[in-house]
């Protein structure tokens, strides 16, 4: 908290001593982080003085906007997805900021299925009605749930043939409304629907965990403030808004 309360008093003591008119940052976040980016970004501008205008949407949105060359400071995506763009990105600002993995819902009240191996997941997908994960041209938990979990259960086309694919957002609100029986998405875009039950995780040798990294964008306008935010999500402080919703700090051992 000490360290935080120091940056943000430079940053004010620096503009108020330069006479600099705050700043607005461009923020594009894939959708999973916002839970926490939501309450944090207020704290940021608060204690900075500057603006954020945040963008969330599907990684393969944000890939888009990126190709497409729309404007951004800073970028948070999965870790792999910066991987592929790396020309657009400062590599020394890099900085891998949160995890998550795929968990499994059902309606409230509903039978939890039974997750504790790949048949027995096999087994629930085959009885279920209908399944909803993201659609794999917009996000990375879709991608991997229909081009590696699938694939593996050997039900890619079974369980494709009764799927409603997510375009965005927390999918799980058609379990709550009782459109669909099962979703597939990463746990912190569970975790805040009302009307679910959380049946857990997929199994170890299935679930895929998804670091998601924040980078500063090389045709940034302020990268010094786009730094300053990138340290402040990397704090003590917001590092505990990140768990409380879901998240888990990334692997020591990443590259």
């Amino acid at each position: 908290m000490k360290t935080m309360r120091i940056l943000f008093l430079f940053m004010a003591m620096t503009v108020s001593a330069t006479g600099l008119v705050a700043r607005e940052l461009v923020v594009f976040s894939a959708g999973a982080v916002k839970p926490a980016l939501a309450v944090l970004a207020p704290q940021w501008e608060a204690n900075s003085g500057h603006r954020l205008r945040v963008t969330y949407a599907s990684a393969g949105e944000l890939r888009a906007k990126l190709a497409a060359g729309e404007h951004a400071d800073l970028v948070i995506l999965p870790r792999e997805n910066l991987a592929a763009a790396a020309e657009l990105f400062d590599a020394a600002s890099r900085r891998d900021l949160v995890a998550v993995g795929i968990g499994v819902a059902v309606r409230a009240g509903a039978r939890l299925p039974d997750l504790s191996s790949e048949d027995a997941l096999k087994r629930e997908l085959l009885a279920a009605k209908s399944v909803t994960y993201m659609d794999p041209a917009r996000g990375t938990s879709g991608k991997y749930f229909d081009e590696v979990v699938l694939p593996k259960l050997a039900i890619r086309d079974q369980v494709r043939a009764k799927a409603v694919l997510g375009e965005g957002g927390m999918i799980a609100e058609k379990v709550a409304r009782g459109e669909v029986e099962m979703a597939f998405q990463q746990m912190t875009e569970l975790l805040p629907v009302g009307g679910i039950a959380i049946a857990g995780m997929l199994p170890p040798s299935l679930q895929k965990i998804t670091v998601y990294t924040g980078a500063v964008m090389k045709s940034s306008k302020s990268p010094g403030e786009a730094a300053a935010l990138l340290a402040f999500l990397m704090s003590r402080e917001s590092r505990a808004a990140f768990l409380a919703r879901g998240f888990s700090p990334p692997p020591a051992d990443l590259p």
